[in-house]
């Protein structure tokens, strides 16, 4: 625990003959602790039947008496002061002339309190003659204790970039089409070029997007319709992915973990989708046709079977199945999370922008984190307890950084 030191070495002449060395006074945690040295010589008791030292603290309007030294000149005196009522105070240290040492050290230690800041060691002289003459001699002050101010200074804890983003997936459709039987790309055929710009334009979207984004994956997936050899279709299916991926490769620097190609074959899913939402007159057939375990190319010789509706098939649904889809994984900055808003809140108080730290962290949940940020947040705004109660939870929760931070705002308690 910090010690809180004030302290004041002097030389105060006690009657004539005495002297205090090295009096001080100083919180420990809950405890206002006092120290001094007491020089005596036997001589402060001539002319006096007793002789009193009491030590005490006050700030002037409270005062805390310590236990104080008696001096009597002999033995035969005791009974006279029990009767004059002067002694008989609490943990009294009690010397006769020849048994009186040459020091006293006086080391004790009291509950502190609010008060003590501000207050001051004083030593207290009294005195018993002869013939009823008795009372205060002196008032020495031997030492002055003041809380020193409150000296914050915040300390931010880092949130990893991995604790603030989010993986986003965006997906698309471009009809990349290719001559039969052909999985060479021509840019210019049919419509191919406004169909690889939407793959272009969405991973521009994603690279000029505010913010920290970091693209992860683009996934360039081939299909083919289920018309003709399963065999056939598959390998150009898979060469024709390839062609796509390839083409993306020569636009972007992307590395090689970040372009992948994915040949899903044959479209069965996307032509039981189309028949099931058709009014197709043998649907439910084609349908069952579509769900069974049969080889791809008898499936398709089944479907021929109802030639007017494998007409529409060929006429509205085929052509639109050879298609390649993409998929662009990026990673971004997920707002929504409470370690963002830990993190955006350092960011805010690190710029002088409390109310923005503060509206950051009504949203940064209760974790340990967001706890040690409200008790820099409250800290700086002087708020010492409030500070105290965020920074004993974040201590609570693991982060041994707070405990500097929480020993230093938490003596508001023991300041005016």
């Amino acid at each position: 625990m910090k010690k809180i030191l004030a302290i004041a070495a002097l030389f105060v002449t006690v009657g004539a003959f005495a002297q205090v060395q090295e009096a001080a006074m100083y919180r420990e945690g809950d405890q206002m602790k006092v120290t001094s040295r007491i020089n005596l010589t036997p001589e402060m008791l001539d002319g006096a039947k007793a002789f009193i030292l009491t030590p005490q603290i006050t700030d002037g309007e409270n005062v805390v008496k310590l236990s104080p030294i008696g001096m009597y000149s002999k033995d035969k005196f005791y009974p006279y002061l029990q009767d004059y009522g002067f002694t008989g105070a609490p943990g009294e240290v009690v010397y006769t002339k020849a048994q009186l040492p040459t020091v006293v050290n006086l080391a004790k230690e009291v509950p502190y309190q609010v008060w003590m800041d501000g207050s001051r060691l004083e030593l207290v002289h009294e005195y018993v003659g002869c013939c009823g003459d008795s009372g205060f001699e002196a008032l020495d002050t031997l030492a002055a204790y003041e809380e020193a101010p409150i000296n914050f200074t915040p300390a931010f804890r880092e949130v990893s970039k991995d604790k603030m983003t989010k993986v986003v997936t965006k997906k698309g459709v471009a009809k990349v089409t290719f001559p039969v039987n052909n999985s060479k790309l021509k840019e210019n055929y049919q419509n191919n070029a406004a169909e690889l710009e939407k793959i272009a334009a969405s991973i521009e979207e994603i690279k000029n997007a505010t913010g920290d984004v970091t693209i992860k994956s683009v996934v360039i997936k081939g299909q083919s319709s289920p018309e003709g050899k399963f065999a056939t279709n598959e390998r150009l299916s898979r060469e024709r992915t390839k062609a796509v991926v390839d083409y993306i490769s020569e636009q972007y620097d992307f590395g090689a973990d970040v372009l992948e190609s994915e040949s899903v074959g044959e479209n069965w899913e996307g032509l039981r989708e189309f028949v099931e939402g058709s009014n197709l007159q043998n649907k439910a057939a084609m349908l069952e046709i579509i769900d069974s375990d049969m080889d791809p190319d008898v499936k398709e010789q089944k479907l021929r079977s109802f030639s007017k509706d494998w007409r529409v098939l060929h006429r509205e649904c085929l052509n639109n199945l050879r298609c390649t889809s993409y998929e662009i994984n990026y990673e971004t900055i997920d707002y929504e999370n409470v370690n963002t808003h830990i993190a955006l809140a350092n960011d805010a108080m690190q710029a002088g922008e409390y109310r923005n730290a503060a509206n950051h962290l009504a949203f940064a949940g209760d974790s340990a984190d967001a706890e040690f940020a409200r008790g820099n947040l409250a800290a700086i705004l002087g708020n010492y307890e409030e500070a105290t109660a965020h920074f004993q939870k974040a201590l609570d929760g693991g982060i041994k950084e707070a405990a500097p931070l929480l020993e230093e705002v938490s003596r508001y308690k023991y300041m005016k």
